[in-house]
Parts: C-alpha cells; structure tokens; sequence
C-alpha cells in the first residue's frame, strides 16, 4: 500500500508542479552549484516504473551510496533483491534469487544520464540537454532536462531539489516510459570506505565474466 501511495505521488504529482511563467534557460550553472556541493552521497529510494495510462507499474526500494567519480552501490532490497556496485573500473550485477552475479569492466557505456547527473558532470550533461529551472519556491528548485538529438533515449529529464538536497528524479523515454526516483534520508558527505564498492559473489554463485560462465567457490 505504501508504495503504491508513492507510485501516484511520483507519477502524478510531485514533478509535475505549475510551472513559473519566467522559465530560467541555461541554468546548468545553478544546477551544477548544487551538484558540486558533496563528493559522496547516501540515501534510501524508492523507484516506480510505468508507460503513460498503464495500470501496471514496476516498484522497488532500497539503499544508494556513492562517492564521485564513478563508485556507487545500488541496493534494490525489495520486492526484487539487487545489487549493483561499481569501484570505477568494475561493474557488478548481483540477483540473489537466481544466484547469479554479471562482472564486467566499466566502459563510457555505462555512463547513463542518472550517473552524470549524481556526479555532478555537467559538461557532459549540458553537451546532450538543454538545462532550465522551470521553478523555484521557497526550498524547492525543479530542473528539466530536454534533448538536443531527437534520438536521444530520454525525451525529458525533471530533477527535484528540496533545501539543496536531492528529492527525486524522473526520466521519460521515447516509449513513453516513465520512471520516478524518490531519495529520502539523505545524507551529504557520508563517511564510506573502499570497500563498499567491491563485491565478493556468495559461494555457489554463478559469474559471468566476457560471457564466459563460472561458479564462485
């Protein structure tokens, strides 16, 4: 029931505020002062995944930790376990329920438009998306991200800051799926150690490596 309480709010309400009439264009800069203002991340999410006028929608929660550039453990506790951690230079892909773990090396590929927006690479992120602020109100700035390729992946991108903290990000794609992130318990500047991006797959587990298959002992 919870979930589905956060699935209606994310898809129907938070980011889709009036927005202002004085649209700010080019706002890469205010963006990217909030971006650079922690070099480690944590918070717990919510995720919620549907096309417009389904009834069908794809719900998981979890744990996020990251620390710039490039290490990130993505923790999907329920109602899928899954997780993904990456050191930078090696991305793992663990399901517990099919006790299987994909290990791969991290390429430009893997740099997906939510990792450029969490680490803060507005270079990159300003190079394929227009940035405006479409509002800002008391504590809240909400950004939008729009394409410059027609053929980009996603066809809008909307980033919610709440009192310069990260509160959710939707991405709409050119299928017309949609799929709201909602953080909670943040926390800027986590203390972390290095070991919490690597992974060691449980024994019994099947790796896979190159397309190339083998058991963990």
């Amino acid at each position: 029931m919870l979930l589905k309480k956060i699935a209606l709010a994310l898809l129907g309400c938070t980011l889709s505020i009036s927005v202002l009439a004085d649209i700010q264009e080019n706002a890469g800069p205010q963006l990217n002062s909030l971006l650079a203002g922690f070099e480690s991340f944590k918070a717990d999410f919510d995720q919620v995944s549907g096309s417009e006028g389904s009834r069908r929608m794809e719900e998981s929660r979890g744990t996020l930790l990251l620390a710039k550039p490039n290490r990130f453990s993505w923790i999907a506790l329920e109602p899928f376990p899954q997780t993904l951690i990456s050191d930078g230079e090696t991305l793992w892909i663990y399901d517990p329920d099919l006790e299987q773990a994909t290990r791969r090396q991290v390429s430009e590929n893997d740099a997906g438009v939510p990792a450029l927006i969490l680490n803060g690479q507005i270079d990159e992120l300003e190079a394929q998306y227009k940035i405006r602020l479409i509002q800002e109100k008391g504590i809240n700035q909400l950004f939008e991200l729009l394409p410059f390729d027609e053929t980009s992946v996603f066809t809008r991108i909307r980033l919610l800051f709440t009192d310069g903290l990260i509160k959710e990000l939707q991405l709409e794609d050119s299928l017309g799926q949609r799929t709201s992130i909602l953080f909670t318990n943040q926390e800027l500047n986590p203390s972390y150690s290095d070991d919490d991006f690597r992974f060691n797959p449980p024994e019994g587990t099947d790796v896979i490596v190159e397309n190339q298959a083998e058991s963990a002992s």
